[in-house]
């Protein structure tokens, strides 16, 4: 919802502050930014637990053919890129 047309500030929903060009139940610039440096690093420490967990699934099983060798080759990155779009996204709604 925007602000009413008089008002310039509004308070920050995190920190309360009166912060010009955000709106009623919004986060300031600051406290987007210390959010997103939390989100940062727990969707790093999680998709890295996810990717090893998948990296040693891949060792563990023998490849039978060339093509299955291709795709734990593939799933490996994969397995990253997902888990961190995941996580960012899903902590960034959950976090207080």
């Amino acid at each position: 919802m925007p602000s009413p047309a008089g008002w310039r500030e509004v308070p920050c929903v995190e920190c309360g502050a009166f912060v010009a060009g955000i709106d009623f139940g919004e986060r300031c610039p600051a406290c987007q930014r210390r959010r997103a440096k939390r989100v940062r690093v727990i969707t790093r420490r999680v998709s890295l637990a996810v990717t090893a967990a998948v990296a040693a699934w891949v060792l563990t099983r023998p490849a039978t053919s060339p093509t299955s060798q291709w795709a734990g080759v593939i799933a490996v990155p994969v397995a990253y890129v997902l888990t961190h779009l995941i996580v960012s996204r899903f902590a960034m709604e959950v976090l207080p």
